[in-house]
C-alpha cells in the first residue's frame, strides 16, 4: 500500500534517536477510491463483503438448546431460593456478630464495674 523510507538521524550508539518517516502510495498498486477522514462515519461500518457464515446448528446443540428452555423455570426458582437463602444466612451472621460483640461489650463493662 505505502513504501515506507527511514531516515536516521545521529549514531546508533546513543538511546535517543529521531526518525523521519515518508509514506508514498506504490506505483504497482491499483488505485482505490480514497475516502477523507471527515466522511468517516463513526455509527456505520464500512461496506464490505462479509465472510462471516453462520452454520447451520447440529443435532446436539438444538437437543441442548430444548433441554435448557425446558428447564429455565427450574433453574430461574433455584437460583432465587439460593439468592434468598444467601441473605437469610448473612442476616443471620450479622446478627451473630452483633450479639457476640454485645456479650463481650457486657462482659468487660461488668469486668470494670468490680
Amino acid at each position: 500500500m505505502f513504501k515506507v523510507i527511514q531516515r536516521s538521524v545521529g549514531p546508533a550508539s546513543l538511546s535517543l534517536l529521531t526518525f523521519k518517516v515518508y509514506a508514498s502510495p506504490k506505483k504497482d498498486s491499483p488505485h482505490k477510491t480514497s475516502v477523507k477522514v471527515n466522511e468517516l462515519s463513526l455509527y456505520s461500518v464500512p461496506e464490505s463483503p462479509s465472510k462471516y457464515v453462520d452454520e447451520p446448528r447440529t443435532q446436539l446443540e438444538e437437543s441442548i438448546s430444548h433441554i435448557r428452555h425446558y428447564c429455565e423455570p427450574y433453574t430461574s426458582w433455584c437460583q432465587t431460593a439460593m439468592n434468598i437463602s444467601k441473605m437469610h444466612l448473612l442476616d443471620f451472621f450479622q446478627d451473630l456478630v452483633l450479639l457476640v460483640l454485645l456479650a463481650f461489650l457486657d462482659f468487660f463493662w461488668l469486668e470494670v464495674q468490680k
